[in-house]
């Protein structure tokens, strides 16, 4: 190229770089905000598909919680109520904004079709929020985004069968069904609390329903209450001193001394199978205060003792003068008995003293002991020949004699079984039954007055701080079966709630 060219060619060059460039940038511009839209698009639905995972999560949560309490018709409105609690303290983005949930139920609803189309109660809950758009602001200020669940509680049917009651004891024992409470949220049970009692000793409200009795005659007209399948059930023992006197011929012989943790003759303790599932021995909140009235005459013929126990005139052990003692009365309370727990006064006049006792029951093994439970067995695996077979001959299963047993031993995780739970203990093939038996010991051991009765052998330390002290172990005090099938369901094999949509 000539060089007088040169310089016409570079600023042609020069205009036609400046005017390529000029246009990218126009282009630039006229296609950043679609752009921007693109992946302002894309990243607030990816922010939405995220909040609504978490508000889909809610909605599932809240409607199983909803459905877990909803096993009657009569529950709708706990249903209601639990699931409305549930979702509103679920944690949830603090970016979003939240509506109160919807919450229906259904009475007459069905498990989904893809898992059986039986009936079922239902809680569907649904919710709503909206969220902020970010890069899309501009167009779309924010999003709603919406999340609906259903849940089923499938309408299964509990059929309980209580077996015969049997009874080997010098003491009165009657055993009652009741139901474990619900806890507090009524979104699941409270194993540390316990049904109501119209009056201790007496007959109980419709909260307790009797099964058998050792003395006494199963109340008339009295009504099983309605559970559902998965309701766990508990079984309290109420063990009457001495309970020979009032119909109990098991003993063999008239005896009406203290038994060996301090309660007297006439005294009521109660053992409750379902604070096993709390950590706790059935027998601890079974420890009582009483008092009794001892008035001591002394002249030439001697010392004699009459007492009188929160009103009633106590009958003096067996004839022998040598029973006619404090320690027949107050067994393990006795003083000089290196436990007791009383506390006393007196007054004298003339040759008559008199001497008031105010005393608690020593029921000796505690939930802080390392071997807490001497009073039930609950055994599992039996056939129902085995079942059927039980009598007062009957001997407790050799894994329980003389033993005393943690809490989460001895059985003690079908100390409050649902129906459920016994159902789905049976097997066909080895012939296994859906059910469990309870073997109960009273906790009455061989105090003063008692050594009659035979075995008189003690299941752990003989000593008064040790654990099980006083025990018999024998677990023939009072035992029977409980068998429970279920019906309905899905059809499939479904008793717990399931999401259905």
């Amino acid at each position: 190229m000539p060089p007088s060219m040169k310089p016409q060619f570079l600023r042609t060059l020069s205009r036609l770089i400046a005017d390529e460039t000029g246009a990218i940038a126009m282009t630039f511009a006229l296609l950043l905000v679609p752009m921007m839209l693109i992946v302002g698009g894309a990243v607030d639905y990816a922010r939405m598909i995220q909040y609504r995972a978490s508000l889909q999560n809610a909605v599932d949560q809240a409607a199983i919680a909803g459905a877990a309490v909803f096993s009657v018709p009569g529950q709708s409105a706990l249903a209601t109520q639990v699931a409305t609690n549930y979702f509103n303290r679920t944690i949830l983005p603090s970016s979003i904004s939240i509506t109160a949930p919807t919450v229906s139920t259904n009475s007459n609803g069905t498990i989904n079709p893809a898992l059986g189309s039986s009936a079922a109660y239902t809680v569907t809950v649904s919710a709503t929020a909206k969220v902020s758009t970010t890069l899309l602001s501009l167009l779309i200020p924010s999003a709603t985004i919406t999340a609906t669940a259903t849940a089923g509680d499938p309408v299964v049917t509990a059929n309980l069968t209580l077996g015969h009651v049997n009874s080997r004891a010098c003491d009165g024992n009657s055993v009652y069904l009741y139901k474990v409470p619900l806890n507090a949220s009524g979104n699941g049970y409270d194993y540390s609390s316990l049904p109501a009692w119209t009056t201790p000793g007496g007959l109980p409200t419709n909260n307790y329903y009797m099964i058998g009795s050792s003395f006494q005659s199963v109340p008339a007209g009295q009504v099983m209450p309605s559970f559902s399948a998965n309701q766990p059930l508990g079984v309290a023992l109420v063990n009457i001193t001495n309970g020979n006197t009032l119909g109990n011929t098991n003993c063999g012989v008239g005896v009406t001394g203290a038994n060996s943790y301090g309660a007297p003759n006439q005294n009521t303790q109660k053992f409750y199978s379902s604070l096993l599932l709390n950590n706790q021995s059935p027998s601890e909140q079974a420890n009582s205060s009483y008092t009794i009235t001892v008035n001591s005459t002394n002249s030439r013929g001697g010392s004699s003792i009459t007492s009188v126990y929160n009103g009633l005139t106590l009958v003096p052990p067996p004839t022998q003068s040598s029973y006619n003692t404090l320690s027949a009365y107050l067994g393990i309370n006795a003083p000089g008995s290196g436990y007791s727990n009383c506390t006393s006064t007196s007054s004298t006049a003339g040759s008559n003293t008199t001497t008031v006792y105010t005393c608690t029951t020593q029921y000796l093994t505690t939930k802080t002991s390392t071997t807490p439970n001497c009073s039930l067995y609950v055994q599992t695996g039996v056939t129902q020949s085995y079942v059927n077979a039980l009598s007062n001959s009957s001997t407790a299963p050799a894994a329980a004699l003389s033993n005393c047993f943690s809490t989460s031993g001895g059985g003690a995780a079908y100390a409050a079984p649902s129906c459920s739970q016994m159902s789905a203990l049976s097997n066909s093939s080895s012939g296994i039954a859906p059910a469990v038996v309870f073997w109960w010991d009273d906790a009455g051991g061989v105090g003063p007055g008692e050594q009659y009765y035979s075995p008189s052998s003690h299941c752990s330390a003989t000593s008064a701080n040790g654990p099980g002290y006083g025990e018999d172990c024998q677990y023939k005090n009072n035992f029977f079966p409980a068998t429970c099938t279920t019906s309905g369901g899905s059809g499939s094999g479904y008793t717990e709630v399931v999401l259905t949509q």
